[in-house]
């Protein structure tokens, strides 16, 4: 009698309404014949769940799994392939993108929660323990790394158009693709270079003398991994690429030095008019230029304290 009354509570209510699209589906109909979607009979169980998550995830056939494979392989299958309109071969631009966010997110969350004090410590080994400067520098580390985590969602989002408007000045020539569809190849190609380094990463960080190096091959890798995605898209021959690649870097060389001439005289002008006064990155500077005054000044009052008379006095005996 009780197996009986489990058996029911187990069973979902069975209607005559899709529960995807709201459309009619007979009785004995088990996918609706609308949206494709399947009928459920029975409430959630782990096993369900489990086999939903290899369908979704690990099938052959996701189209999550057919799109990273392929962003390997055929990177311009993909992108072009949005670009005509398919959506249903490859996930959309703007999902690969919100995966690689979210993969991101989970990266983040694991490094402030148990790996900040070692980054920290790999990045400010170069001070002494003693150095007041040494303190100085990891509270702005710290700082700086948090904001990085809080905000890398925004930052990956925000360097996609950056890319996208330097590839376009690069590729002015070649009317294949407008602004908007450079701005989906580096939609996917960002996003999936990112998401890779991002799980390798994850894999390494335990130990940060491997982490850092790993660190410092993401930039030559990336640039490495999207002159590959151009090179198919725009059918480039190998001198094109160099020289396409050389322009590519030449011109985001000079874009970052003009943002960086923008943002010091910004700086300077708003220190200047005291719109920074309070903030903690003034404050760290201030103390890190004080402690090194300080240095210099303990140093100058050592040196002068000694008698020159003296020091002249130890060398004769030390020589003899």
């Amino acid at each position: 009698m009780g197996k009986v009354a489990k058996q029911k509570r187990e069973l979902l209510e069975v209607t005559t309404t899709c529960v995807n699209c709201e459309g009619h589906l007979e009785l004995n109909q088990r996918f609706c014949p609308n949206c494709g979607g399947k009928r459920m009979y029975n409430r959630l169980t782990w096993r369900n769940l489990f086999e939903d998550f290899v369908d979704r995830f690990l099938n052959i056939e996701n189209a999550f799994l057919k799109t990273f494979i392929a962003l390997f392989k055929y990177p311009e299958d993909v992108i072009e392939g949005y670009m005509r309109g398919m959506r249903k071969k490859y996930l959309p631009a703007f999902s690969y993108f919100a995966i690689a966010i979210t993969v991101a997110g989970f990266a983040s969350f694991v490094i402030k929660n148990w790996f900040m004090e070692d980054m920290i410590a790999a990045q400010t080994a170069i001070y002494a323990n003693d150095d007041p400067v040494a303190e100085i520098q990891k509270s702005f580390t710290t700082n700086f790394l948090s904001w990085m985590m809080d905000y890398q969602s925004v930052v990956y989002f925000s360097f996609i158009p950056f890319i996208a408007i330097i590839s376009r000045l690069v590729f002015w020539n070649y009317k294949r693709f407008n602004m908007v569809e450079h701005f989906v190849i580096y939609l996917y190609a960002y996003s999936h270079i990112a998401m890779i380094f991002t799980l390798l990463g994850l894999m390494v960080i335990w130990y940060q003398p491997i982490y850092q190096v790993f660190s410092f091959m993401g930039l030559p890798i990336t640039i490495i991994y999207i002159a590959y995605v151009l090179k198919r898209l725009f059918r480039l021959d190998t001198g094109a690429l160099v020289l396409k690649s050389a322009l590519f870097g030449l011109v985001l060389f000079v874009l970052f030095i003009l943002i960086g001439v923008v943002t010091f005289i910004a700086g300077v002008f708003l220190y200047k008019s005291g719109a920074l006064e309070g903030s903690e990155f003034i404050e760290a500077i201030e103390k890190q230029q004080a402690a090194k005054r300080a240095m210099q000044e303990a140093a100058t009052t050592i040196k002068d304290t000694i008698p020159l008379d003296s020091l002249s006095n130890f060398l004769f005996v030390f020589r003899f």
